[in-house]
């Protein structure tokens, strides 16, 4: 949306296909946003970007896109499910999808006592019994990352081997940083608006308190429209781009998270930005003359 905003007060012609229900609609709070000294809901933001947007004479089409083409005359060709567009410059803000835990009852509690970005929700560890989720060395890690905030830290595999147990066992163990791998049975607490966890309970009975819990089961790159379009991606499914927010072919950029990993949405703020004025330079440069006066 900051890249909308931007090229808007530009003066282009500005489309934002906006599908919904992506990660930034379910965040209850953003914390680290100048400004907002109380947080701010996703959902608010994201109504307050489309408001400015508009403002400025963007405009927001309500839709997912099927497939985007390159065409004869090095345009772009948008397919939505009710019409088609076409535009001289793309800019890929898709996200990353999160892989969930396989917790039935896991999105009453997703956002609020739930995490999935340690950079983006750590402070809401402080002083908390904490349990990590996963099975994979990422897993160890960030329990150790844990220790930064609070000393209560155990690992639920749900069922699964812990990678790396042997590797970094006596660390564990040093740390007391228990591992479960019983299955996880639900989450109990009070869900909903405030989605406050208590106990993870396990399917052989045993329950563990806890207060909020951190997934490492890891994110997917929203890449494939992208690379339709023969954009390249890294190993990971994240956009290739330049320090100017270039894609390997001309006229697409990216931004946010999905041409990287750091999940915060300043970064995604600040990439939208750019990426608008480097649109806007790259116009200015294939200008053949500057319009007479009165033109």
């Amino acid at each position: 949306m900051s890249t909308a905003i931007q090229l808007a007060r530009y003066n282009h012609s500005v489309l934002v296909f906006d599908g919904g229900e992506g990660r930034t609609s379910w965040v209850p709070k953003y914390h680290n946003l100048l400004g907002y000294p109380q947080g701010i809901s996703g959902k608010e933001l994201l109504r307050l970007g489309r408001e400015q947007a508009q403002l400025y004479g963007a405009e927001i089409v309500k839709s997912q896109v099927g497939r985007i083409e390159k065409t004869e005359d090095g345009d772009f060709s948008v397919t939505t499910s009710s019409a088609d567009y076409r535009s001289r410059y793309l800019v890929f803000a898709t996200g990353l999808t999160d892989y969930q835990p396989e917790i039935p009852n896991r999105y009453e509690f997703a956002g609020r006592s739930l995490y999935y970005c340690l950079d983006c929700n750590g402070f809401e560890f402080i002083g908390q019994k904490a349990a990590v989720l996963g099975h994979s060395k990422r897993t160890i890690l960030s329990a150790f990352a844990l220790l930064d905030y609070t000393h209560h830290v155990f690992i639920a595999t749900n069922g699964q081997p812990l990678e790396g147990r042997e590797e970094y066992g006596a660390l564990l163990k040093e740390y007391n940083i228990d591992v479960i791998e019983t299955p996880v049975e639900r989450f109990q607490g009070t869900p909903g608006e405030k989605g406050k966890l208590k106990v993870l309970s396990f399917q052989d009975g045993s329950v563990r308190e806890v207060d909020a819990v951190l997934s490492t089961y890891g994110t997917r790159a929203n890449s494939k429209l992208a690379q339709d379009l023969n954009v390249e991606v890294n190993e990971t499914g994240h956009i290739v781009v330049n320090e100017f927010m270039e894609t390997t072919v001309p006229h697409i950029y990216a931004v946010g998270d999905v041409i990287n990993t750091t999940q915060m949405l300043v970064f995604a703020i600040c990439e939208g930005v750019k990426a608008a004025m480097m649109i806007h330079r790259s116009m200015e440069s294939k200008r053949q003359r500057f319009p007479a006066r009165g033109e």
